[in-house]
Order: C-alpha cells, then structure tokens, then sequence
C-alpha cells in the first residue's frame, strides 16, 4: 500500500510543554482563562507558544518563504476565530486560507486585517461579499472571467483573484492542460487583478514532481505568452518537508502548523520538530468499583476478571473523540496513564483504573496532547490506525476552546 497522509500511521512521540501564565506572545500579554474545578464538560486547551514555535519552525525550513496559513475546517480543531488571531500577530504569516466563504467572512469580521483567500467555489451573492470584504478568491471555471466582470462592475473596483491550477489531483481546478489559453484571456481583462496561482499535490511522491513540473511548465509558457500567474504557491506541510523544490514564492501548511506531522513523523520529526499546540481535556464524572464479571458499556466488550476499579469520562464521539480509542488509546490523568475500555459512546468513554482506586471526581483527564507520548496525536494515529488528521479536525466545533 502506498503510504500518504491519508494511510500513514505516526511513529512520532511528542514532548511535553511547559504552559507559561500569563502567556507573552509577539509583544502582547494573553491571560489565561481558567476552567473552574466544578466545571464537568470537556474542554480544547490551545497553547500559542506552540503554534507560535511551528511557525517558525516551517517558516525556517522553507527558506523563510512568507506563509500562507490554511485555516479550514475550523483550523483544524482548534477553532478559527482564536486561532487566527494568534497567527495573526506573527511576522512570518503573510494571510490566511480556507475553503468555505462563511469561514473567510467570519475572519475578516473578527478583526483579521492580512489578506485571506478563498480557496473554494462560491455563489454569484458570495462572491460579491468576498470581494466588498478584500478577500482574495480562486478562480478555476472558463466562464470565470464573465462572471468576475459582472461582479467588479457592480462593485466598481477590480478583484484580486488566484488561478487555481489542478495538475493531477482532479480535485478542484482548471486542467493544467486546458489552462494557458485560459490564463492568457483573464490577463486581458481589467476587472480582475491576479494576486496568485496554485496547486494542490496528491502526496504520491513519485507523482508529486510531475505535478510539480506541469505547473512550472504552465507559469513557464504564461511568462512566455506574456500573461502573469502572480506569485506561485504549492507546497503543503507535506510539501514543506519533503519537496523543497515546491516551496517556490510562498508556503501553504496547514496541520503543521498546529503541530501535527503531515505523514512521517519519526523522519519528518529529525528534519524539524513541532509542537503539539492544543490538549483534548475532561473531568472525571464518575469512579465506581467494577465486581468480577461485571461489563462495561455498549456490546459489553470489556468484563472485569477480578474486581475492578473504573472512570468515567464526559467525551465521546460526538465532541470528536474516536470510537476506535477502545483499540488501544489511553488517556493521562495526573501522571498516569489509563487505557479506554468498552466502548466510546457519543457523550462518554471510559477508562480502566486498576484494583486500587487511584483518580477521584473532578481529576482533570487529557485525552490528547504534548503531555505524554502515548497521548501525542501521530503516536494514537499509529495505535488506532486512523489518520492523525481525523484526530484533529473530528473535534467538535462546539467544545469550549481555552488559550492557556
């Protein structure tokens, strides 16, 4: 099988981070928000440190190339709103990127002044929004440049755009070979100003350099043609650390930079380390002695041999937290490490505490985070053979997000 970021299983452990209070961050003092003893639903803690330290991390091994942030999916996790804000303050970010128009609009509204692009398709009334808000969009369709006119013209101003180029992932995109023609008619007009161009990589890595070189080729017969593409950009964090040569103007990660190892973590953690930048927590709700025999949870796949102490958790699948931790996750309370039993349903999972009772209601449980290896995202992507994508972005957007 061929390994990619959607197939890789991690190898990487993590280190623990140390939490400052309160936090100094890009010459502004952040205070924590603390969660309240008795406060019992889970909770996502974000460390901007951390994400501070992948940043530069990235922004060192691309050759200091300005960074484009992907944001989508709700950053990752870790909620779009804070996040970006925290990115925001950092020389190295030189805009943000998502895919859904809701999500740019949100971000310029909460205050992001660099610039955004839109990454996805949009309607006729989106694209009127985006464009009074100076959000970049991405064009790809071969009608793109009636539909823009109509739009500047109402607007009465021109539209910075993308060329949004599909070399071979088919995804999105124009036809790299359907594309020069294409690329030279929207230089013609005047209604629309080209920011940039892109591409997105199927992380085969063989497959990787001919994509590579469809779209240098294009940029390379455009330059000829005398059209312009604006600045390039292709790499993704996966990009970032094993195709240097796709790094061109301008970097685009994404998990990285919440620090999650794109697809090799044991090798891509020797080429530049990353810190995990947010903890998945709870509270025990619950510590009950198990008799011999008794079961736990749904298809009663756990049964107690000897008696048994357990704990409940608040978190479930619902909050995002993976059915599959049953297959081997544990979860770190105090400095002890606790294997998940039963079965996560969609509001609880719980844990095994042994024949002594050693957690009590109300102890704080991390169920992912920097704080032991065995709870580092890429180490339960390995575990549970799931993609440590999943991970990150399958926590709800509805959990509480804490900047510590």
């Amino acid at each position: 099988m061929k390994v990619n970021r959607r197939t890789f299983l991690g190898t990487a452990a993590a280190t623990a981070l140390a939490a400052s209070l309160p936090v100094k961050l890009a010459g502004k003092t952040r205070k924590v928000k603390v969660i309240k003893d008795d406060q019992y639903d889970p909770w996502i803690e974000i460390d901007p440190t951390a994400l501070q330290f992948n940043v530069k991390q990235l922004h060192e091994l691309s050759g200091n190339r300005p960074i484009l942030a992907v944001v989508k999916n709700n950053a990752y996790g870790l909620g779009l709103e804070n996040t970006a804000k925290i990115l925001d303050e950092l020389p190295e970010i030189a805009g943000f990127a998502d895919v859904k128009t809701v999500d740019c609009l949100t971000l310029r509204k909460s205050g992001i002044k660099k610039p955004i692009l839109m990454m996805g398709m949009t309607t006729e009334e989106g694209l009127h929004e985006l464009a009074r808000n100076d959000i970049q969009v991405s064009i790809y369709q071969k009608d793109s440049r009636k539909m823009l006119e109509a739009a500047a013209k109402k607007l009465g101003k021109s539209i910075n755009v993308h060329l949004y180029i599909d070399t071979g992932m088919n995804r999105m995109g124009i036809p790299c070979h359907e594309a020069l023609p294409w690329i030279t008619d929207i230089n013609k007009s005047k209604s629309m100003t080209i920011a940039g161009s892109f591409m997105s990589f199927t992380e085969d890595p063989d497959f990787d350099k001919e994509q590579l070189n469809r779209f240098l080729q294009l940029a390379a017969n455009a330059t000829s043609a005398g059209a312009k593409m604006g600045t390039l950009h292709a790499a993704s964090s996966n990009g970032i650390y094993h195709l240097p040569e796709a790094r061109l103007a301008m970097v685009r990660p994404g998990i990285g930079i919440y620090g999650a190892y794109p697809t090799h973590p044991g090798i891509e953690k020797e080429i530049k380390m990353l810190k995990i930048a947010y903890r998945l927590c709870a509270r025990v709700v619950r510590v009950e002695k198990m008799r011999k025999g008794d079961s736990v949870s749904y298809g009663r796949n756990y049964m107690a041999d000897e008696p048994t102490w357990i704990a409940t958790l608040p978190v479930g699948h619902s909050d995002g937290y993976l059915r599959k931790a049953v297959n081997g996750a544990k979860v770190l309370i105090g400095n002890t490490l606790y294997p998940v039993i039963g079965a996560v349903s969609a509001s609880h999972a719980i844990v095994e505490v042994g024949s002594e009772k050693s957690v009590n209601v109300g102890d704080r449980a991390i169920l992912v985070g920097p704080d032991h290896p065995e709870i580092h995202p890429s180490y339960i992507s390995e575990k549970l053979g799931v993609s440590v994508y999943d991970i990150l972005m399958h926590m709800s957007a509805r959990l509480p997000k804490i900047i510590i």
